[in-house]
């Protein structure tokens, strides 16, 4: 079995990591993954963001519009009451 090591590349390191916090599925594990995601994001400039997620704002911006339109206060802001998961590509983020 090959390890990763952070001495010979750091990138696939986090990424093994981040994924391997992922599968443990265990409290500990998700409040991990978590504060590391938010380390991660802080440090990326907006534009990156942009580029690499426009579309998941776009179908946020489409939703949030959806929602705005129909004037209820029921629902999330992020996601109306209906849809569970917002769909990016083949992809999806749970909701």
């Amino acid at each position: 079995m090959k390890y990763a090591s952070p001495n010979e590349d750091l990138t696939s390191w986090l990424i093994a990591v981040m994924l391997d916090l992922l599968k443990q599925d265990t409290k500990e594990s998700k409040a991990a993954l978590t504060s590391a995601i938010k380390t991660v994001i802080s440090y990326l400039e907006p534009g990156l963001i942009d580029q690499a997620f426009a579309p998941w704002i776009d179908q946020y911006m489409e939703l949030l519009d959806r929602q705005e339109s129909s004037h209820s206060n029921d629902s999330p802001t992020y996601l109306p009451v209906d849809q569970q998961e917002l769909l990016v590509g083949s992809e999806t983020v749970d909701g």
